[in-house]
């Protein structure tokens, strides 16, 4: 047998090797598939054990046109201005149904164009668009600040009602995003809501088990946040117009 022969007889059989170990692959996920208690085993303990993997913050910020050169759809387009876009599995949204988690003390770090000392603010919540839970970590600068601050304010009553206190996971929030003049031009910059009745009382998750989830939520991202923080991570900021506020008037502290 020729050297020639020789390499041929090998690549298929490393071919052959290679297409096994796939089928192989294959019939195992079909036959978890296949059992739901199984497949819902798997889905629950996903994360079990691999919690200090490095991967990719399920980040989320508005595009904006111009600016934000690395957002992309799966089909390769790029998102409307102004609208939201979910970096994990290139969405966008005009606007979102979700719950806050949790708001981190505000911090200083160097900014966009290499602006230094940016008083910065992190919130991460959940999407609960069309019924799937999406956790996402939106940074808040500049301008932003303020409707973050707003939202702060619109909460408060709500977590020291003295009838029921509520707490900040539990309330539902709808995000949409307005464009804010300022002397550098213009930003979009998201506005949140806490979602109410017509009797001004708020919604509220009513399924025990959506209230769990949520709640064993708030300390993963806690821990996140705090890493964030530590590290003075500022990657991805969105250009905005930066503001020096008195740490009294800063309602998450």
């Amino acid at each position: 047998m020729s050297a020639k022969d020789d390499m041929f007889k090998k690549a298929h059989a490393m071919q052959k090797d290679i297409a096994e170990v796939k089928q192989v692959k294959e019939q195992a996920l079909t036959k978890v598939m296949k059992n739901e208690a199984l497949a819902k085993l798997y889905r629950d303990n996903a994360s079990v054990g691999a919690e200090n993997l490095q991967g990719e913050l399920p980040q989320l910020k508005i595009h904006a046109a111009g600016r934000s050169q690395k957002n992309e759809l799966p089909d390769g387009t790029e998102p409307i201005d102004g609208y939201f876009y979910y970096r994990p599995t290139k969405e966008q949204f005009k606007e979102l149904d979700c719950h806050i988690l949790t708001i981190s003390k505000g911090y200083r770090a160097d900014g966009f164009e290499g602006k230094k000392d940016v008083f910065n603010q992190v919130l991460a919540g959940v999407i609960t668009n069309g019924g799937q839970m999406k956790p996402f970590i939106m940074y808040f600068t500049g301008i932003k600040l303020n409707n973050l601050w707003e939202l702060g304010k619109e909460i408060a009553p709500f977590t020291r009602s003295s009838q029921l206190p509520i707490p900040m996971f539990a309330l539902r929030v709808k995000m949409t995003t307005e464009k804010v003049k300022h002397n550098y031009g213009s930003s979009w910059v998201p506005v949140m809501k806490v979602q109410k009745y017509e009797d001004g009382s708020p919604e509220l998750v009513l399924d025990e088990k959506v209230f769990e989830y949520l709640r064993g939520q708030v300390d993963k991202v806690a821990d996140t946040i705090a890493a964030l923080i530590s590290s003075k991570s500022t990657e991805d900021f969105n250009r905005g117009v930066e503001v020096v506020p008195n740490p009294e008037d800063i309602p998450f502290t």
